[in-house]
């Protein structure tokens, strides 16, 4: 039986060490204040604000399918969208407390480096999945719905959202790479706002995704919508999904074995 609850001793564990206490420091960050509630509305007027006016405005006065024009704007805009998002919230996510001197200070606790990385990506990526993606999704399904008067196939959807979800990881997985591989925030923003504008560009308008296309990463926001309207495709979806997502564990590798080298 435990007298003193204050000075219970803290088991420690390999690189799992401070990671509960870190998780709990940057889920606060995100869910005991405002900013879950600010970027949730802000993310919705950007996506789904497109949506609305596409759905309800443009394509009935441009004889447009409602369905497939939501569509392409949900997953393709906002794609490209929650990308520059996902880029913006966490671009500072390790570069500001290396130059504030905080990760120094966390890392002479007993934290481990492996740890402290973990933690600014599953709490990012939590905030990310839940905003983002799972709240922009829903939105939109509910818009599109509410357009035709008959719910999207669920399936395909589905598909649709693990897509936009995985090609929203890879961007966190991208931008929190180039945050320990450099301390210049001009370089990072660049580096990962130069990525995704290439991804958009990758198809030009109106041009078919080539099989080529399809075995990177940037192939995701413009094959997305062909996949939930049921449109063939060169490939399946689950490769560009499959390739995105392994490159996302190759950078998740490469940022925890260059955080290990870092010299604070």
């Amino acid at each position: 039986m435990v007298t003193n609850s204050e000075l219970q001793r803290v088991e420690l564990s390999g690189w799992r060490t401070g990671l509960a206490n870190l998780l709990d420091k940057e889920n606060r960050a995100w869910w005991s204040t405002r900013r879950w509630l600010m970027q949730s509305v802000l993310w919705t007027v950007i996506v789904n604000g497109v949506v609305t006016a596409m759905v309800f405005l443009l394509a009935p006065k441009t004889g447009q399918d409602p369905l497939s024009a939501g569509i392409e704007m949900l997953f393709k805009f906002g794609g490209m969208a929650l990308a520059i998002g996902t880029i913006v919230l966490v671009h500072d996510a390790t570069i500001g407390e290396r130059q504030l001197g905080v990760t120094e200070w966390l890392l002479s606790k007993p934290v481990s480096r492996p740890a402290y990385v973990l933690s600014k990506l599953l709490s990012h990526g939590l905030a990310v999945l839940v905003i983002l993606v799972g709240l922009q999704a829903v939105l939109g399904y509910g818009l599109l719905w509410l357009a035709t008067g008959e719910p999207v196939a669920l399936p395909p959807f589905l598909v649709g959202m693990a897509g936009l979800a995985v090609n929203t990881l890879f961007y966190l997985a991208l931008t929190l790479m180039l945050g320990v591989l450099t301390a210049n925030r001009i370089a990072l923003l660049g580096a990962s706002l130069g990525v995704a504008l290439i991804g958009f560009l990758a198809v030009p308008l109106g041009a078919t995704v080539s099989t080529f296309v399809m075995l990177t990463p940037f192939a995701l926001i413009h094959v997305l919508p062909a996949a939930v309207l049921g449109t063939p495709l060169p490939l399946s979806i689950w490769v560009p999904i499959g390739i995105t997502a392994a490159l996302s564990v190759i950078f998740v590798v490469v940022t925890l074995a260059r955080f290990e080298r870092l010299e604070f």
